[in-house]
């Protein structure tokens, strides 16, 4: 099962029913006096619409969907006055060129609320010449779209405006909510979604809910506020198919990265990519928010690819931890290879960075042969890991940018920077034989050690111990 944490989102969900690049990331669009973001422009190159003028609405929906319905063109605008539960099987379609206004603070919930509820489906899909529109009744803010586990939804050319009025839902426009167990849930489909303006978070993806494979082309832009300034929250069961799309002109662009691996011995249990979209990952909301690779135990090993260009921005005294402890193997592995055009960077989230602000990448256990990182760079790590490991060296503390539990088969860093780092660059706490890092990587204004000896295996540390691997 996930992490605690993430139950308890739920319960307050439901409450009221070249490695030397700059991380610098560009400053976004301030809102004007009314707290409203820039447009974009439109595109020149878009079809012309071709929707016909509706010639039987306004109509009112509320309640329960029963059977199978489908909101017209000829019938719009499709007023939402109050809440619209599509479960219990239901499945409610919504035609090309419809338009659906819904009133203030209300949602669509799909397979919600859940007793009795054996599922429920939403399809939107409409063209690029007949898409379908979701806004506020006379201009109101609305709350969100609501798709829990069974449920699904399928959105094509559909634009969602001024959402995310709800309670407890970090104001997002879509709330997508999976049972919180493995498999992760693909309830979310997209296609050339646009979702603007929403009051938080465009998407909240929690629970361990899931894009439909083949989701594509999404655009967030105009939304976040207060503690939701993100375009999208995202977990690591999610990360894999997280779309292609445009992720700017929002409060904060940076794609909000909340693992339910934090703080129980979960973690990420199947290989995925973390994938460059265009805008940073922001590790964590809290302290507790560790990226964890690798299953708890009794599963294969977990693989983290990191593609080129992507920057991981980690919140204060968080890490990217590789699941694993003592003698045993690991049940995760990075690979991590950048280029010199587009080196991956682990850095902090602060505004102000310093030495110290995050913890750096841990590895527990044995580490898989799977492991590489290449032109990447590791900076403002070195938090107090809290932790006591076996060392010759003369050292006080373990922090470390890099930190190996037990011996790893190769120096797999390479061609890399280690920058900023209060305490070494790579601790290597465990009995055995040292493992070279320096030949191809560069160190800079590292407080600590450039690397640490790791304990004899038989026989005594020198006398006395050497600063630190001896090398200097």
């Amino acid at each position: 099962m996930f992490a605690s944490f993430g139950a308890i989102i739920l319960a307050a969900a439901f409450a009221s029913t070249a490695c030397e690049e700059s991380t610098e990331v560009t400053p976004n669009p301030a809102p004007d006096g009314g707290g409203n973001f820039p447009s974009t422009e439109a595109d020149a190159s878009a079809p012309a619409i071709d929707c016909p003028a509706p010639t039987g609405g306004p109509t009112m929906h509320k309640d329960d969907v029963e059977g199978e319905q489908v909101w017209t063109t000829a019938g719009s605008p499709h007023i939402v006055e109050y809440d619209v539960n599509v479960r219990n099987g239901a499945k409610l379609t919504i035609e090309p060129c419809a338009e659906v206004l819904v009133a203030k603070g209300k949602h669509i919930h799909v397979a919600y609320p859940g007793t009795p509820n054996i599922g429920g489906t939403l399809i939107a899909e409409g063209t690029a010449t007949k898409p379908i529109k979701f806004g506020g009744r006379d201009g109101e803010r609305w709350a969100s779209i609501h798709v829990v586990a069974p449920g699904t939804a399928r959105f094509k050319y559909v634009t969602f405006d001024g959402g995310g009025g709800g309670d407890f839902e970090d104001n997002a426009t879509l709330n997508i909510l999976g049972d919180g167990e493995l498999p992760a849930d693909p309830l979310l489909f997209v296609d050339h979604v646009t979702i603007k303006n929403s009051l938080g978070t465009g998407i909240w993806m929690q629970r361990g809910s899931n894009f439909i494979e083949g989701s594509t082309d999404l655009t967030i832009t105009g939304s976040g506020a207060g503690e939701s300034p993100y375009p999208i929250q995202i977990e690591e069961h999610s990360i894999d198919r997280l779309p292609v799309g445009k992720y700017t002109g929002n409060k904060i662009d940076e794609i909000l990265l909340r693992a339910v691996g934090a703080s129980d011995a979960n973690g990420l249990a199947l290989d995925a990519t973390l994938h460059e979209r265009g805008v940073p990952y922001h590790m964590g909301k809290t302290t507790l928010d560790y990226f964890v690779v690798g299953p708890k135990d009794g599963a294969p090993t977990a693989t983290l690819t990191i593609e080129p260009g992507v920057v991981m921005r980690f919140e204060a005294e968080t890490a990217l931890k590789v699941q694993g402890s003592g003698d045993k193997p690991s049940t995760g592995a990075i690979r991590a290879l950048g280029t010199a055009e587009k080196p991956i960077v682990f850095t902090s989230a602060s505004a102000s960075p310093k030495a110290g602000d995050w913890r750096g990448l841990w590895f527990g256990g044995i580490p898989s042969d799977k492991n590489k990182l290449d032109h990447v760079r590791i900076e403002y790590a070195g938090f107090d890991c809290s932790c006591i490991l076996n060392s010759c060296s003369n050292i006080g503390t373990h922090n470390g940018a890099v930190i190996f539990t037990a011996q790893p088969g190769s120096a797999f860093i390479t061609n890399s920077v280690f920058k900023e780092v209060d305490g070494h660059a790579v601790t290597e706490g465990f009995d055995g034989a040292l493992v070279d890092f320096r030949p191809t990587n560069d160190f800079q204004a590292i407080t600590g050690c450039v690397q640490t000896l790791p304990r004899v295996v038989v026989g005594a540390c020198p006398n006395p111990k050497p600063a630190c691997d001896g090398m200097d």
